[in-house]
């Protein structure tokens, strides 16, 4: 069921309302039984994986409660065993690529045919964490199945995250905060504008994006296409994660469950390391607590450092897709931090010679356009169907003319003169709210502290743009949220 279906306009409403009237002390019931009938719906199979992923998971959390002596066995068995399950159904086409187990004579590739259940790479993420934490000790193992199953399945967060820390959601799940009207209505904005970003902005910039992406020529679309496709891809991606994790933390606030911020202005980074800290935080802390710091981090000398840098944005690129892309998009944001990093001495000295205020206003607007630079053209790898695909689009950018971006062959490209620049306006909205963000002014709150009568022209007027600007209804084809898929 995808947040973007009729069947979860119907599916929502239903579950908010129970949830509110089943007593405070069973909710954690309800919302299993909520969460595993939303999952149900991608089918028997990955329904069953599920289950037995989170078996397997709940057994292990007690085995090592029970038997420290045997904690490492333990722990590495069920590691292993998940960690199976996501490179059966992810990785072992990929795999059998690389090792080279793919020519024999007439048959050209040799391929299993399994459907990724969805879902698979984020809960996996969320099991592996909780056992970690565990086996360090960090926290107790939960001896209820039915709270540490809904910990892993919470619908909101099941498909495409935020991934989730137990500690943090299993408290809450016990002791869920009381759902009010201002909870309802801060939820419900957050709500609407992670739809608005998907139907109005991120739908409408992917219909350019993969008219030019996918152009069946050799050569590709040269010129102020392609300059433009990558610019609007890069803004798709965000608008529509940044669109399903707004859902998704909306909706766990009207069911009493406050979910970790995903985005906090990543574009407005002024260094590739802060664009991490900013762009997908879940993934990324995760990252840097269940990888790089066991890794050693930079506990371990520069060039070990450096070393473990590689290591985890290898794992980055290949945890979004097994395809040799997502390994160059990871590796293209390793190599950026390590020469950064390696730099900085010189660029301390470059700084200190003229002396440039670090803080200035312009020494931080280049900072900003050169990281945006950087990742907005390491998202072609992300986007392309193949190494060769993104090199060529990426370079086929570079020749353009300037007053080609306002020239009407601009308008060929899947979006009419209208459609096109209610994009650009999209885009803009999105920079603007970025803006008061990263002033720490947050617009929804903002809203809410308003007289009664402006509040509801606000949220009136958000649904109608929303309605009659999504691009959505018979015609259309609206996509899932790109990050389902991984």
């Amino acid at each position: 069921m995808s947040f973007i279906s009729y069947a979860f306009m119907a599916f929502l409403p239903i579950a908010v309302l129970i949830n509110f009237i089943v007593p405070r002390k069973y909710r954690y019931i309800w919302l299993l039984i909520v969460s595993l009938a939303f999952y149900a719906t991608a089918g028997i199979g990955a329904a069953i994986i599920l289950v037995i992923s989170m078996a397997s998971v709940y057994a292990a959390g007690l085995l090592l409660g029970k038997y420290r002596d045997k904690a490492k066995q333990i722990f590495i068995s069920c590691l292993v065993f998940n960690l199976g399950i996501l490179f059966v159904f992810k990785y072992l086409n990929f795999f059998m690529r690389i090792v080279g187990l793919v020519s024999f004579g007439a048959i050209d590739d040799i391929r299993f045919n399994l459907i990724l259940p969805i879902g698979l790479s984020f809960y996996i993420l969320k099991s592996a964490g909780y056992l970690i934490d565990v086996y360090r000790g960090d926290i107790e193992a939960e001896k209820d199945p039915v709270m540490l199953a809904l910990f892993i399945s919470f619908f909101p967060q099941i498909v495409a995250g935020p991934i989730e820390r137990a500690g943090n959601m299993l408290p809450q799940f016990k002791d869920p905060t009381p759902v009010d009207f201002d909870r309802f209505r801060n939820g419900f904005l957050q709500i609407l504008w992670g739809y608005f970003l998907k139907l109005v902005v991120a739908e409408r910039l992917a219909i350019f994006v993969n008219t030019v992406f996918d152009t069946e020529t050799e050569l590709g679309i040269n010129g102020a296409p392609a300059l433009v496709a990558i610019l609007f891809y890069t803004f798709q991606i965000y608008t529509d994660f940044a669109a399903y994790s707004h859902i998704s933390i909306g909706v766990a606030r009207i069911l009493g469950i406050d979910v970790m911020k995903n985005f906090e202005s990543p574009y407005l980074a002024m260094s590739i390391a802060e664009f991490w800290r900013r762009w997908h935080i879940s993934l990324s802390s995760w990252l840097r607590d269940y990888l790089y710091i066991p890794l050693g981090g930079n506990r371990k000398g520069t060039i070990r450092k450096y070393i473990n840098i590689m290591i985890v944005f290898a794992v980055s690129g290949l945890w979004h897709g097994a395809n040799f892309t997502f390994v160059v998009w990871g590796l293209l944001h390793g190599l950026y931090q390590v020469i950064g990093k390696a730099l900085t001495p010189a660029r301390d000295k470059i700084i200190e010679l003229f002396n440039i205020g670090r803080y200035s206003f312009s020494h931080r607007v280049v900072k900003t356009a050169v990281t945006f630079f950087l990742v907005n053209y390491a998202w072609v790898f992300f986007r392309a169907d193949s190494i060769g695909d993104a090199v060529r689009i990426a370079g086929s950018s570079f020749y353009f003319t300037p007053w080609k971006l306002v020239d009407k062959s601009m308008y060929g490209y899947g979006l009419s003169r209208g459609n096109f620049l209610i994009a650009v306006a999209g885009i803009v909205l999105v920079i603007i709210v970025d803006l008061y963000n990263h002033r720490g002014v947050v617009i929804r709150e903002n809203i809410l502290k308003q007289g009664l009568w402006l509040r509801w022209i606000i949220m009136i007027t958000g649904i109608v743009l929303t309605v009659i600007l999504g691009i959505w209804g018979q015609g259309y084809n609206v996509a899932d949220f790109i990050y389902k898929q991984f």
